[in-house]
């Protein structure tokens, strides 16, 4: 295996750029994580209020391509 292969199954990202990957606000990712049952939730490092959300980068990937595979095509 190569070592300067990233695997994203191991890559932490922010909430902001969770949504920058998917071409979502930070609001619309929160309403899909509530409202999506396949969105990621994300998780929290401590259990805290302030302790921010993150995402593994693989997961973020996997409900992207979700998201296409029920997507109509777009017309005109």
């Amino acid at each position: 295996m190569n070592k300067d292969v990233i695997n994203p199954a191991y890559v932490q990202i922010s909430k902001k750029q969770a949504a920058s990957i998917l071409g979502f606000s930070e609001r619309e990712l929160d309403n899909r994580r509530k409202n999506d049952k396949r969105c990621p939730k994300g998780f929290k490092e401590y259990d805290t209020r302030s302790s921010p959300v993150r995402f593994r980068l693989s997961d973020i990937y996997t409900y992207s391509e979700a998201i296409m595979n029920d997507a109509m095509e777009a017309t005109g």
